[in-house]
């Protein structure tokens, strides 16, 4: 991998004069496809740990942790692409090993061997993160990153719904968890391709500056810390929607369009998936028009009343359809609009190591969450909404942090859109 030689600082090169182009095409493409790989695997995770006699605690400590390692490699992975001459072997390569981490899955039989292939998955996933997203935000004009980043984030969503769709119909003709797992592969590896194919990197000349990791985050600016600072807080209470499923499938009180248990489970998440699938582009447009700002502080507001109701409410079906297309809802306000605003605080030399501490600070706030919420929830079996009220007040608090900042932040560099 060809590091970048140190030398003056350059211009940076010109922008591209549309934004819908062969790069955000592919870009969009990979994460359509391994969303679909990937989401195979998540749809059945709960079920094939159960088969195998684990627990929501188990499942909250392989997400958590898992979240964990792909916040060491996202961070990896941002301040490398800023190290090396092309950005987008990093972004292929992860997507490769996402999938067969995700696909060796449906080798396992113990919750460990589930443990270390998910953690290999998963820093496949972090490490592809912030040299993805520099690829896509480098690919478009300044005024069309929400745009962009709503589109990519609409494939992401729209493959989430077609992996568990998929998953229901390999189940529906007799496939065991363990080889939908199996069938993850395909899809995966067509996100390699996407990326390997049809991704054109601009060309970019070295940038002055040290190289060390001190020094770049450093240059990243006190804006762009505070709002990392508020994400962080707000990602303590943002746990897996895999802990979600798990809720559905355990506390349905009713059949759902006469789908039971674990079927209805999937077909939540399916709406989730759908829903921020349909809400993800209309979502950056709006970011593009009224500012980042209010789409991410109401998409976070979104989030804590959503938490909150699943601790509140009863698990209907009504209810469980209410709030599951709620979450899909504030997801992808969140995707959007989190990157968006931070390539409008972070100064160009430094954008993949801001991504990819923004990624890792989603991460590390996963981590958290989730293992809090899966073990609060095996401590106190009969009352899961501990957990939830727990996440909430967190995500209402790095609510409150990330608007202070984002009314606060300037750039020296570049106009922030707020």
């Amino acid at each position: 991998m060809e590091l970048l030689p140190q030398g003056p600082a350059s211009a940076t090169p010109a922008e591209p004069a549309h934004w819908l182009n062969r790069s955000t095409v592919g870009v969009s493409l990979a994460s359509l496809f391994s969303d679909v790989s990937h989401e195979l695997g998540t749809a059945v995770l709960p079920s094939l740990l159960i088969s195998i006699g684990a627990g929501p605690a188990a499942l909250g400590i392989v997400e958590g942790i898992s979240d964990g390692i792909a916040s060491v490699a996202k961070l990896w992975g941002g301040v490398l692409s800023d190290r090396v001459a092309r950005r987008k072997p990093l972004a292929s390569i992860g997507y490769l090993v996402t999938a067969v981490g995700m696909a060796a899955m449906g080798l396992c039989t113990r919750s460990w061997q589930i443990f270390v292939c998910r953690v290999v998955a998963w820093a496949g996933r972090g490490s592809r993160s912030a040299p993805r997203d520099v690829l896509m935000a480098e690919a478009v004009p300044t005024g069309a990153r929400g745009r962009a980043f709503g589109m990519e984030r609409a494939a992401d969503a729209l493959g989430a719904v077609i992996g568990p769709l998929l998953a229901l119909m390999l189940l529906a003709w007799g496939a065991a968890p363990r080889d939908v797992m199996v069938w993850s592969l395909l899809p995966g590896v067509a996100a390699f391709l996407a990326i390997a194919v049809l991704v054109k990197e601009r060309h970019r000349l070295p940038a002055a500056g040290s190289t060390g990791v001190h020094p770049r985050f450093a240059g990243l600016g006190a804006p762009f810390r505070r709002y990392l600072g508020g994400i962080l807080l707000f990602g303590c209470g943002d746990f897996s929607r895999t802990l979600l499923i798990l809720y559905a499938t355990r506390h349905l009180s009713g059949s759902l369009f006469s789908l039971e248990t674990a079927t209805a489970a999937i077909a939540l998440y399916v709406l989730h998936n759908g829903v921020s699938a349909l809400a993800a582009f209309p979502l950056g447009v709006l970011a593009d028009h009224v500012g980042r700002k209010p789409v991410l502080v109401g998409g976070y507001l979104l989030a804590v009343g959503t938490t909150a109701a699943f601790a509140w409410t009863p698990p209907t079906p009504m209810n469980l359809l209410i709030l599951f297309a709620a979450s899909g809802f504030f997801i992808a306000a969140e995707e959007v609009a989190e990157k968006a605003y931070a390539i409008d605080l972070l100064p160009p030399a430094r954008r993949g190591t801001g991504l990819g501490l923004l990624a890792a600070v989603n991460g590390a706030g996963d981590m958290i969450s989730s293992a809090m919420v899966g073990i609060l929830w095996s401590a106190f079996p009969a009352s899961p909404s501990i957990g939830f009220l727990a996440a909430a007040s967190l995500q209402l608090a790095g609510t409150g942090v990330v608007a202070f900042a984002l009314s606060s932040a300037t750039h020296a560099n570049t106009e922030v859109v707020s």
